[in-house]
């Protein structure tokens, strides 16, 4: 195994940086609203800050950051609608089934030290990096470089979301553009970067950046939610001691064969349909319909 050429020093400083700016709205949203910050769970506020974010740092006529290479739309071209559709899907199921994504479970819930998180993690990563052996997708990777502007540009709408904590829901649509503007920064709505970390055989070299990014975030909320008893919350503490059962263990399986398939996550995937990206807007309706599905046999036993 050797490194990929797409993994450079200005790469990973993007990916740290850019976990610490996940881990740092996730910390403002739980202190304003005393519970996880939502990824893959539909959320008006956070979603529509994301899709808008995306949307600013590409179409802005005025000042656009990033490009529509940094969401490599040629990447999900290559997938046929089918692909797309079964990946979203799973997601979707997964995430439900498992109460988190990678940021739920990946970077909220391993912060808090949560043994069902832990297992879900485990799960989606191995069957992840499986399901990306066996698909090998051509995913064409695009650029890496580190942004100041970006940088600059997170921690502004972090301290303004921060500033801003007793209008909830202005904060939580702030928090959302903060996460979707970290995304990007890390090239984490890149489906190559995805590709690269999960498979550790693939001819161009295996990419880390990814575990950058989680412990860039880990980093943040892992300390920052014990200063701030955040991990004490009632909410958080009920997510925390969630059992390790058969019904997480099949949603991270579900997640991790749904994120080999598509390269996408939930929070890389909202952010990519509010740069323009049609093939995005399926995966995501998939996703949704995938949440909704597994949700069905809870909500009747409810009724």
């Amino acid at each position: 195994m050797h490194l990929s050429p797409e993994f450079t020093q200005d790469s990973a400083l993007a990916a740290l940086v850019g976990g610490m700016g996940i881990g740092a709205v996730a910390t403002i949203f739980a202190q304003t609203n005393e519970r996880l910050m939502p990824s893959a769970t539909p959320d008006a506020e956070v979603w529509i800050g994301m899709l808008g974010a995306a949307f600013a740092l590409v179409s802005n006529p005025l000042f656009p950051l990033v490009d529509a290479a940094a969401f490599e739309a040629e990447s999900l071209q290559s997938l046929s609608l089918a692909r797309l559709l079964i990946a979203g899907a799973l997601v979707g199921v997964g995430s439900k089934l498992g109460a988190g994504c990678t940021c739920g479970n990946g970077i909220q819930g391993l912060a808090c030290l949560s043994p069902a998180s832990f297992g879900f993690v485990l799960v989606f990563m191995g069957t992840g990096s499986l399901t990306a052996y066996l698909v090998d997708n051509a995913f064409t990777p695009s650029t890496s470089s580190f942004s100041w502007p970006l940088v600059r540009l997170v921690a502004s709408i972090a301290a303004t979301q921060y500033s801003l904590r007793t209008n909830k829901k202005t904060s939580n649509v702030l928090g959302g553009c903060g996460f979707a503007t970290s995304l990007v920064l890390a090239g984490m709505v890149k489906p190559s970067k995805i590709e690269g970390f999960l498979h550790f055989s693939a001819a161009r070299g295996w990419d880390p950046s990814l575990a950058f990014v989680m412990g860039g975030a880990l980093l943040v909320v892992g300390v920052a939610w014990r200063v701030l008893k955040l991990v004490d919350l009632p909410a958080v503490r009920a997510y925390a001691r969630r059992p390790l059962d058969a019904k997480t263990l099949v949603g991270g399986a579900c997640f991790g064969v749904g994120w080999g398939l598509g390269g996408l996550c939930p929070g890389p995937g909202v952010t990519a349909v509010g740069s323009g990206s049609g093939r995005a807007a399926v995966w995501l309706a998939a996703m949704v319909a995938g949440r909704a599905i597994a949700g069905a046999p809870a909500a009747k036993a409810r009724e």
